[in-house]
């Protein structure tokens, strides 16, 4: 059964092991493996997960005792969904879907949530149009050099 609890401090590593694990399955055919080890370290160094633990909404999902995936959501004037991520022995069995929707729920005073994808992420973008997100516009994206091209998509809530 999966539990889902907002994150703390003492989940960073385990949610290291998640990104890393989830981003290399992903991400395998899509971007040269260097570029992913940097992207991870920059974008998930212990600094840059404390504070986002710290600043916004970052929620884990527990199967066992176990961190098996996470969500992160950004909030201001926007809604902001930052990441999901499933170890991929744990994919398609509801955890991005619980989630986002224990996600969401926090956040009543929104009238949509928006989220980047990297469109050859066939994966995510379909979980996302399932979950009634749509596409408001493309561009590419440079990712340490690797040009990515990137959607921007929008769930009304």
């Amino acid at each position: 059964m999966v539990s889902i609890r907002k994150a703390t401090q003492d989940d960073i590593t385990q949610i290291k092991d998640v990104v890393t694990k989830a981003w290399h399955d992903t991400y395998k055919n899509i971007m040269a493996a260097s570029t992913s080890v940097q992207f991870l370290e920059a974008s998930f160094s212990t600094s840059r997960l404390e504070k986002k633990i710290q600043e916004s909404l970052f929620l884990v999902a527990e199967v066992d005792g176990k961190i098996v995936g996470f969500a992160n959501f950004i909030y201001g004037k926007a809604l902001n969904l930052s990441a999901i991520y499933v170890l991929p022995e744990h994919q398609r069995h509801q955890i991005g879907t619980a989630l986002l929707h224990n996600g969401l729920s926090n956040f009543t005073d929104y009238d949509a949530v928006f989220v980047e994808v990297a469109l050859d992420n066939e994966r995510a973008t379909k979980f996302y149009y399932r979950e009634g997100f749509e596409l408001v516009r493309e561009y590419e994206e440079d990712i340490l050099g690797e040009k990515v091209l990137t959607g921007l998509l929008k769930k009304e809530l």
